[in-house]
């Protein structure tokens, strides 16, 4: 139960959950991520991963725990880096996607704010993140678009 927990513990991300495909999908068309480098922080077991590779992008994951790092990265078969999101430079990066806590979400907003180049876009599913510029939401869907 630990392996679902830790990195809300060590104050490195939220408990685990499952991002919704549908959500990410929909703020994907959105942005076009085809031939962009789409960055996905705590990307889990790679279900947004494998979607946004499907949609033509060029994939990186970021994931702290071991044991989804291994499994997303035998799955999705990509760049899945194990690692700390805060640590890791997305400076390249043209879409982030977030599935994250809002307190979480604060600090990182700090973090896309200083890396992230003019024009990249932020995807939050489920909570909103501060001091960046919304540019669309779906209320139903529960997603969040930003441009920085």
């Amino acid at each position: 139960m630990l392996h679902f927990v830790w990195p809300y513990l060590a104050r490195r991300g939220g408990a685990y959950s499952t991002s919704s495909a549908e959500a990410a999908r929909w703020a994907f068309a959105r942005v076009g991520i085809a031939g962009r480098r789409v960055y996905d922080l705590g990307c889990g077991y790679g279900r947004v991963l494998a979607l946004a590779r499907r949609m033509g992008a060029e994939v990186v994951g970021v994931e702290i725990d071991p044991v989804r790092w291994l499994i997303c990265l035998l799955r999705c078969r990509c760049r899945v880096l194990l690692a700390d999101m805060f640590k890791v430079d997305v400076s390249d990066a043209d879409v982030v996607y977030i599935f994250q806590w809002p307190s979480v979400n604060a600090r990182l907003s700090e973090k896309f704010r200083r890396e992230l180049r003019r024009g990249a876009y932020v995807v939050s599913y489920m909570w909103e993140v501060p001091g960046l510029e919304l540019v669309e939401q779906s209320p139903e869907l529960r997603v969040y678009i930003y441009r920085v």
